[in-house]
């Protein structure tokens, strides 16, 4: 009879334990399923933002924009032809 009685309390002592465990397992899935949510919108934000500095970048290093700066600000003027060195 005890051995019967110690029997059927490991028994359901080993079933309440798997499914507490797959209790943890769902848990464990849903906040890694957030947290993939997370990230990947954090990615998307990243590679927006990606994108607008580069063109910005593009803007801001055109070639006429420079040459624009380089003659108003900066005081420079296409080489005349006697200031050109050829080899």
């Amino acid at each position: 009879m005890i051995s019967r009685r110690l029997s059927t309390t490991l028994i359901l002592g080993s079933v309440a334990l798997l499914a507490a465990t797959q209790v943890w397992l769902s848990h464990v899935r849903y906040e890694l399923s957030l947290e993939t949510s997370r990230i990947q919108k954090e990615q998307s934000e990243l590679n927006r933002e990606i994108h607008q500095l580069n063109l910005e970048l593009a803007s801001l290093t055109r070639p006429e924009r420079l040459r624009k700066i380089a003659q108003t600000e900066l005081g420079m003027a296409p080489p005349l032809p006697m200031q050109v060195i050829r080899p």
